[in-house]
């Protein structure tokens, strides 16, 4: 197979072009959402038959599963013939494992989501050629990359985001510390320590926005794609160069950087309200504990992305104002603190489909992507950064969104490349072994080799 190769600079200027970047989550709440249905068809042009046909589609992006409904209602009037069903795969189950069922019993959807080199090699049967789609020459410098595979374009890409901390800037100004400059895992560390003693002394107790506040940090223990896909990324994006077909080619992994790793799990769970009791971390998770608890004031900060502010705002809006989006420590040589850049995934149109529901599949995608009214949903609706250069001055303007637009705009950014890694590595072998760590199950020496010995298994 040859893969186009992408190179490290290529999404960090996609997303400085665009002026944004949105909203990630392999998984977003603790079950799986079913969106309903609903008859609509395609782009700013009508749908080139006037037959009824059916769209299934499967996505990962729980946290717009209610707008991707409302869309989905909008596009009615344009399409009146196609019935539109959908699924957001919500919490801890991976959408890959879904997918993966689907092909078994023959009942993959119209349109789902796939990225990389590794889940190319899985669906490559099911990738639709969508090289002559309009939105193509549309798209910024680099965004295809990651799924095209001999000069063809198999995915839209849904948009770009931006992982970091996301901090309630808020508490930490009414406490009086400054979290404007934070480089260093010391600089984290001393920033929480200040905060941690205020809460411990009592001396927050009469402040308004930490009267709920119980701890600094909150560790997702439950969620191995936050432990795995996207922590990983830590000491991956120095060890491949923020390449992710350096580690697709790539038959064993290093490691070089993973105690950079360690340290950053092990001061996030310093600060949190486990940090007696380390084996509760392995409970908590980003839907049910994480997202109500930064929402309400309870902790300060959570290891997430820009994707998380509309789940924040539906629970309160005063907090959702109040937040923003600090780098993450990185591993790597003279290595400051970095935002980490994620092209979220891509839409890809089963080929196994019908003409007429490939059909529609490929106009509706065109209609939320390019029509004026769907780049209005993709951008103000579900909170998307768009990587397309056809969008105009239309760009989140939510705080996340915002500050992942800044730390791109002042080069603190680094590629992500956790799409590179063998299939379900990140989560099933990486991210399982963090949590036998934060268990008490596994020493850290035992998570590495556990890391290599199931990246080499898998590049058998």
């Amino acid at each position: 197979m040859k893969v186009k190769k992408i190179l490290a600079a290529l999404l960090v200027a996609s997303i400085c072009s665009t002026a944004a970047l949105a909203g990630c989550s392999v998984s977003k709440s603790d079950s799986t959402s079913t969106g309903g249905s609903s008859t609509a068809s395609s782009t700013d042009s009508k749908s080139s038959s006037n037959e009824p046909v059916t769209v299934t589609i499967k996505q990962f992006k729980a946290e717009i599963d209610e707008q991707l409904g409302k869309a989905i209602e909008k596009y009615k009037s344009v399409a009146p013939n196609v019935t539109i069903t959908y699924q957001s795969i919500g919490a801890g189950t991976d959408i890959g494992t879904v997918l993966k069922a689907d092909m078994s019993a023959g009942t993959m959807p119209t349109i789902f989501n796939a990225i990389g080199p590794s889940e190319y090699e899985v669906y490559k049967d099911y990738l639709e050629d969508l090289s002559d789609q309009p939105w193509v020459s549309h798209a910024t410098k680099g965004s295809l990359d990651l799924l095209t595979v001999d000069g063809k374009v198999y995915g839209l890409p849904v948009s770009t985001e931006g992982l970091g901390l996301v901090v309630n800037k808020k508490i930490f100004d009414d406490a009086g510390i400054d979290i404007s400059n934070l480089k260093s895992m010391k600089d984290f560390d001393d920033a929480f320590s200040k905060l941690d003693a205020k809460i411990k002394d009592g001396s927050l107790s009469n402040v308004d926005s930490c009267k709920n506040l119980k701890a600094v940090t909150a560790v997702q223990g439950a969620e191995t794609w936050v432990l795995g896909d996207h922590a990983e990324n830590i000491f991956l994006t120095p060890e491949f160069e923020g390449d992710p077909f350096k580690a697709y080619n790539s038959k064993t992994v290093e490691m070089k950087y993973a105690d950079t790793y360690k340290d950053y799990t092990d001061m996030m769970l310093k600060y949190s309200e486990f940090a007696d009791n380390k084996k509760g971390a392995v409970t908590y998770t980003y839907s049910g504990n994480a997202i109500p608890d930064i929402s309400t004031g309870k902790v300060a900060v959570i290891q997430q992305g820009n994707w998380a502010y509309n789940e924040i705002n539906k629970i309160d809006e005063e907090t959702a104002k109040n937040l923003t989006l600090l780098p993450m420590p990185i591993g790597g040589d003279n290595q400051d603190a970095a935002m980490i850049s994620i092209l979220s995934q891509y839409w890809t149109v089963n080929a196994k489909a019908s003409d007429a529901e490939k059909t529609a599949a490929k106009d509706f995608l065109n209609w939320l992507y390019q029509s004026d009214e769907g780049k209005d949903i993709v951008v103000n609706s579900f909170g998307f950064i768009p990587v397309f250069d056809n969008y105009g001055d239309l760009a989140p303007s939510d705080p996340l969104s915002k500050a992942v637009v800044d730390l791109s705009s002042s080069g603190k950014v680094v590629n992500a490349v956790f799409k590179g890694t063998p299939d379900g590595w990140g989560q099933n072998v990486f991210g399982a072994a963090v949590q036998a760590y934060i268990s008490g199950e596994k020493t850290w020496d035992e998570v590495v080799k556990t890391a290599q010995d199931g990246w080499a298994e898998a590049k058998k």
